[in-house]
C-alpha cells in the first residue's frame, strides 16, 4: 500500500467535526451504558490476544475503583485477580496500531491530524489520542490498522476508565457533574467542579484544585490559613476568595506610597498569579451619615514606566481608559490627570 502523503479538502474540512465529537465524548456525563462497556472491555482483551475476564466490577469513581483494587491485591489474591494487564491491553496495543498508521500515512498527512484533531480534543481516556486514530479509520479508510483499538473506542464511548487484570477488569463509572471555566479549566465557585455518582469530587477555581472549604464556606478562610498555606497557586485562590481588600487591610499590609489626595499604593508579589496592586482611595463626597467610602481599584504597577507603582497620582491616571474596558491609557502623561473638583 502506497502511503496517503496528502488530505483531500473534504478530509480537511472533517476535523471540526472529530474535534466536535470526541471532546463531547471525553467530557460527558451521562450514565454508562454498562452493556456497552463490558462487550468493549471484553473485546479489548481480545484484540491483545488475551483471555477476557472471568469478572467484570463497576465502582463509583476512579478513587472507589483504586482503592477496590488496592484493598483487594493488599489480600494477596493474586490467584483471583491475576497480573495487570493494563501495558497489554492499552500501551502496546496503541503503539502496535500507531505503527501500522504510521506506515500508511506520509509526515505531513500524520502531523497535520495531530495538530488539527488530537491537540485540540480533551477529556477523560485520552480523547485526544484516540479521536486521532479515529480520524484515520473513518475519514481516510484505516480499518485494518486500527482495527486493535476498536474496544477502546466503544469503551470511551460509553463508561469511565479501566483497570485490567487478568481474571477481573474494575471499570469507573463516567463523572456526572463537570464545570469548567472559559478556557476550559476546571471551576466552580459554589459546588465541586467534577463530581462522581459515588460522592467524590473536586473543587477548582481557574483550574486550581482546592479543599472543598475554599469553595463552599470561603468564610472560613482566615489570615492564619492564607499565611500557612504551602501552595502558592492555592494560596492565590484563597486570596481571591477572601477578598484582595480585605486581605490588605487584614494582613496589616503597608502602603509603597501615599498621598492625602491620590490615596495609597498597596503591592505584594505573590508566588502564583497575578500580584495584589491596588490603590485605595477615599471618595470626596460623604455619606449620609458623614462618613466617606473607601474604594480600591485594581493597577498595573509597570504603566508609566513603573510610576504607577510608585505615585499614587500615577496609578489613578493609570486606571483610566480611552474607552470603557479597554487597554489604551486616557492619560499619555499621568501628570495630565489632576482633577479641579472630585466627587
Amino acid at each position: 500500500m502506497l502511503k496517503i502523503e496528502s488530505l483531500t479538502q473534504k478530509q480537511i474540512d472533517r476535523f471540526p467535526e472529530f474535534v466536535e465529537r470526541w471532546t463531547k465524548i471525553g467530557l460527558s456525563t451521562a450514565p454508562a451504558d454498562r452493556p456497552k462497556a463490558e462487550s468493549a472491555i471484553r473485546e479489548m482483551y481480545v484484540m491483545a490476544g488475551l483471555k477476557p475476564p472471568a469478572q467484570i466490577v463497576w465502582c463509583g469513581s476512579p478513587l472507589s475503583q483504586g482503592i477496590t483494587r488496592a484493598i483487594v491485591l493488599d489480600k494477596k489474591m493474586l490467584v483471583e485477580v491475576g497480573d495487570s494487564v493494563r501495558a497489554s491491553v492499552g500501551a502496546s496495543v496503541r503503539a502496535s496500531v500507531g505503527d501500522s498508521v504510521r506506515d500508511s500515512v506520509g509526515d505531513s498527512v500524520w502531523d497535520s491530524v495531530r495538530d488539527s484533531v488530537r491537540d485540540s480534543v480533551y477529556g477523560q481516556h485520552d480523547a485526544g489520542w484516540i479521536s486521532f486514530y479515529s480520524y484515520f479509520k473513518e475519514t481516510i479508510g484505516l480499518e485494518k490498522q486500527t482495527t486493535k483499538l476498536s474496544g477502546l473506542f466503544s469503551l470511551c464511548e460509553s463508561a469511565g476508565w479501566a483497570l485490567p487484570h487478568q481474571n477481573i477488569c474494575w471499570v469507573s463509572e463516567r463523572h456526572n457533574v463537570l464545570v469548567r471555566d472559559e478556557r476550559g479549566r476546571l471551576h466552580c465557585l459554589d459546588g465541586p467542579a467534577c463530581a462522581y455518582p459515588d460522592g467524590w469530587a473536586i473543587y477548582a477555581v481557574h483550574g486550581v484544585r482546592v479543599p472543598e472549604y475554599i469553595v463552599t464556606c470561603p468564610q472560613e478562610i482566615t489570615i492564619e490559613k492564607i499565611n500557612s498555606e504551602k501552595n502558592a497557586e492555592v494560596q492565590r485562590v484563597m486570596i481571591e476568595r477572601y477578598g484582595e481588600d480585605r486581605y490588605i487591610v487584614d494582613s496589616g499590609m503597608s502602603p509603597v506610597a501615599t498621598d492625602e489626595r491620590f490615596g495609597d499604593i498597596y503591592l505584594k508579589e505573590v508566588e502564583a498569579g497575578r500580584p495584589i496592586a491596588k490603590i485605595r482611595l477615599v471618595n470626596r463626597s460623604p455619606e449620609p451619615d458623614g462618613s466617606y467610602r473607601i474604594y480600591w481599584l485594581n493597577i498595573n504597577a509597570a504603566h508609566y514606566n513603573g510610576d504607577a507603582g510608585r505615585i499614587p497620582q500615577a496609578a489613578v491616571a493609570s486606571t483610566w481608559r480611552t474607552k470603557p474596558g479597554g487597554t489604551e491609557l486616557f492619560f499619555k502623561d499621568w501628570r495630565d490627570y489632576s482633577p479641579v473638583l472630585e466627587t
